[in-house]
């Protein structure tokens, strides 16, 4: 009988052991699992001498799809430039690739596009890519500012901003310190703490000034 006791309390002790290690292999990966970030690393490559952005890391599914929409507005970019030079050698189409953000799973890709087809200067135009590095998904403006009262705020915070600007000498048009476009098709990044609004050239300053970026707190408007 005692050797029958000292049998069970040996098989217990056995399967409680065999428990806890099955229990230190599991829970350690369901946790990393679950508590896990996506990050990407960022680096600019070139298809004819157009740039583009190139991630590698994170989701492959998402870094693939991302790395073809990146990659595609270089391929546009040469196949303009080589039109433009073929109706004129001093003709150009050109990009820039530039991340704006890379934190918090979340990724904002900025292109700067500028063509010369004569004239004094040639003529821009930006596209902003803001992506969930988590599913894929871009986030639009409406993601952010989500109603005509947020979308007010903006505005005003924006107007702030600019006549700030102008107060201290910068060149913004005086008469559109109030009065721009802006709604739920109009180019933005993000940043740690918020939004960027992009006005392109002469928007609300003249051409030599460039896109103008003004940032926009989510403290200002999403409250």
């Amino acid at each position: 009988m005692l050797k029958y006791r000292m049998e069970r309390k040996k098989l217990r002790w056995i399967n409680y052991l065999l428990i806890t290690v099955l229990i230190a292999i599991i829970l350690p990966s369901s946790h990393v699992e679950a508590g896990s970030t996506i990050t990407v690393k960022t680096k600019v490559q070139y298809y004819k001498g157009q740039p583009y952005i190139h991630l590698t890391g994170g989701n492959k599914s998402v870094t693939d799809k991302l790395n073809k929409t990146f990659k595609l507005h270089a391929v546009k970019a040469a196949r303009l430039d080589k039109e433009e030079k073929k109706s004129n050698k001093k003709y150009f189409y050109i990009t820039m690739a530039s991340v704006k953000y890379n934190a918090k799973e979340k990724l904002s890709v900025v292109y700067e596009d500028h063509v010369y087809t004569g004239g004094a200067h040639g003529m821009d135009a930006t596209k902003s890519y803001n992506y969930d590095l988590r599913t894929g998904k871009e986030l639009k403006l409406s993601e952010y500012v989500k109603d005509d009262t947020q979308m007010e705020k903006v505005e005003k915070s924006i107007s702030n901003s600019l006549l700030a600007m102008y107060n201290a000498g910068v060149s913004i048009f005086e008469e559109n310190i109030y009065d721009f476009q802006l709604d739920q098709t109009s180019e933005f990044f993000l940043y740690d703490k918020g939004i960027v609004i992009r006005f392109y050239p002469y928007e609300v300053a003249p051409y030599a000034k460039g896109f103008v970026d003004i940032k926009v707190p989510f403290s200002k408007f999403n409250q």
